[in-house]
């Protein structure tokens, strides 16, 4: 049993991290930019269907091979760095307490969005005195600036669980008991 949840993990894996970097240049690619957080979307949607372990591990893979194949997100600022702690932050959270814990889709999202916004505030905060950014105002900018991606989040990685849920029981009845939502 724990072999067959490892062979189905590493190509869920590999696939959330390939969206991860695909996403991003769809998004950009139309004019919907970052403000709509491309790269979130895939990462925090496997979370909820990986352990903690593969799911950190996609959410660090992720923005390096993205830097590695398109340059971004960037080195300097330190984009990368914030986007890392954010994904880890998100995806971690996010697999603890829905996959692990079996909390609700949207209890589990609450927190885990919250989480993630608390951090990219603070990392704002400690990196812009030394970058001479405005701290209070431009932390407090990009903790709204996200806002549409959340709510993106929300209404995607919802709808496709449901989905996921109904389409194929016998996996997420075994794997992902749950009570309706």
């Amino acid at each position: 049993m724990e072999s067959e949840s490892v062979y189905r993990n590493i190509p869920l894996s590999a696939l959330f991290a390939t969206l991860g970097v695909l996403f991003p240049l769809l998004f950009h690619f139309i004019g919907l930019g970052s403000m709509f957080l491309p790269m979130f979307l895939p990462l925090t949607m496997a979370a909820t269907l990986l352990p903690p372990a593969f799911a950190v591990s996609i959410a660090i893979i992720t923005p390096l091979c993205s830097l590695f194949f398109t340059g971004m997100p960037p080195l300097y600022p330190p984009i990368l760095l914030m986007v890392l702690a954010e994904l880890v932050t998100l995806s971690l959270i996010t697999s603890i307490l829905y996959v692990r814990k079996k909390w609700s889709i949207w209890i589990t999202l609450c927190i885990a969005c919250l989480a993630d916004r608390i951090i990219l505030y603070g990392f704002i905060l400690f990196f812009a005195e030394m970058l001479d950014f405005p701290e209070k105002f431009y932390s407090i900018t990009a903790v709204f600036y996200g806002i549409p991606g959340i709510i993106l989040i929300f209404l995607v990685v919802a709808a496709t669980l449901k989905f996921l849920q109904r389409s194929y029981p016998e996996i997420f009845s075994s794997v992902y008991s749950r009570e309706s939502e």
